[in-house]
């Protein structure tokens, strides 16, 4: 009887250490997580938890403020997260056959995209990078574009001019 509650106390442990914290549910907050870990490329679709065709970045109205900031510890609260009225604001949004699957403000300076913002970008394409902004602050950027230009190209002499 000593030795079944040993091994039930065993294996409860081996569970809690095996069990892996939920990722937050927001998308932008991995974005923003993933900036204060690493500055390594990320590919969009590790972090998000559901199935999409392709995403975009828009720019609208700030809209309203969040509401139910800071209850219950659902997430942080400073005055640079409560836009303004007449602020705008990026929108992170992701498409599956049309349809739009998910959609959310991004408030977090640290999660901004740079311009031109992504369109319609497939998901095998989704791979983003930082990369500075006029102000000096990092923004993401798709892989291979920077400010909507090619990364290093050869020169083409025809082309170029040369």
């Amino acid at each position: 009887m000593l030795l079944t509650a040993f091994s039930a106390q065993g294996d409860i442990a081996a569970a809690q250490t095996l069990a892996q914290p939920p990722m937050a549910d927001s998308v932008v907050s991995r974005l923003v997580a993933w900036r204060a870990r690493s500055d390594a490329p990320v590919t969009l679709p590790t972090l998000t938890g559901f199935d999409w065709d392709h995403f975009s970045v828009t720019d609208s109205p700030a809209g309203d403020a969040i509401a139910h900031c800071g209850r219950a510890g659902l997430m942080p609260c400073g005055p640079e997260l409560q836009p303004q009225p007449g602020d705008r604001v990026q929108v992170l949004s992701f498409e599956r056959a049309a349809t739009q699957v998910y959609a959310e403000r991004i408030l977090a300076s640290d999660g901004a995209f740079a311009e031109p913002l992504p369109r319609q970008v497939p998901r095998a394409a989704a791979t983003l990078v930082s990369c500075p902004g006029s102000d000096g602050r990092q923004l993401w950027c798709l892989q291979g574009k920077t400010r909507g230009r090619a990364v290093i190209r050869p020169p083409q002499p025809f082309l170029d001019g040369s």
